[in-house]
């Protein structure tokens, strides 16, 4: 039975770009929510994406665990269609102003779009994911040189501290998070701050965390055990040409 995917962070200085402002915010003990009961090992081969369902500060999340599945990233529409694909989600902000990529990507090893946007970062090199909070990393030329995939977001938790975000408001919140070794996604069913996201991730005992495209309109599905799929939300008619995903898909097929 193939393993969960592993997580391995990494927090090494270079200077790739030059970024904003962050700090770590406080975070308490007390109230911590129990382990997640995620399936240790699945008694099937077979790809599909596990749901789970916590209450967090009187937050509802729904999480996500892709099991025999490997990540990528991808542009354009994702096919909800492939059933090789157990979930996919958009992963990086388009640019208001021109229509690209806010940060530094790369597909398939090469740079699509380059800079310092925000200081979370995801890094998939070979099977394994980097999810990590840093301005300076070398994962970017690494992901270049090995054809792997990267990209920028709002970083969320750094090291089991929840992390200031300086957007206000409130919205469905999306995350890619490492716990305890395993990736997962966690998507808050209500509005939400940044803030009470990102203390709610703390508390789950999640380790690293950095948003994906929020709001109720950001398309993705997620297939189970069974092959019934689940959309997110229903595909409008104004898909941009950078709109893109994380997916994780079927390891029979990936690649």
């Amino acid at each position: 039975v193939a393993a969960a995917l592993g997580v391995t962070c990494h927090f090494l200085l270079r200077n790739t770009d030059a970024g904003d402002y962050y700090e770590n915010a406080y975070t308490e003990d007390e109230g911590r929510t129990p382990d997640l009961p995620i399936e240790e090992s699945p008694e099937t081969s077979k790809a599909y994406a596990e749901h789970l369902q916590q209450t967090v500060n009187d937050i509802i999340l729904d999480i996500y665990i892709p099991h025999n599945a490997s990540p990528s990233l991808s542009i354009g529409p994702v096919d909800c269609n492939d059933s090789t694909i157990v979930f996919a989600a958009q992963a990086a902000d388009i640019r208001a102003d021109n229509g690209k990529i806010n940060g530094a990507f790369v597909l398939n090893g090469e740079p699509v779009s380059w800079g310092l946007s925000k200081k979370g970062y995801v890094a998939i090199i070979g099977d394994k994911i980097s999810i990590g909070v840093s301005e300076n990393t070398p994962l970017f030329e690494e992901a270049t040189e090995k054809g792997g995939f990267f990209f920028r977001q709002y970083p969320l938790v750094k090291d089991g501290m929840p992390v200031e975000n300086k957007p206000k408001g409130k919205a469905i919140r999306k995350a890619i998070c490492e716990h305890k070794g395993r990736t997962i996604m966690v998507y808050s069913s209500t509005p939400e701050s940044f803030h009470d996201f990102s203390q709610a991730l703390a508390d789950l005992r999640v380790s690293n965390a950095v948003y994906l495209v929020g709001s109720d309109r950001s398309y993705g599905f997620w297939r189970d055990e069974s092959g019934h799929l689940t959309e997110f939300s229903t595909r409008g008619s104004d898909s941009q040409k950078n709109e893109n995903y994380i997916v994780f898909r079927d390891i029979q097929f990936h690649r």
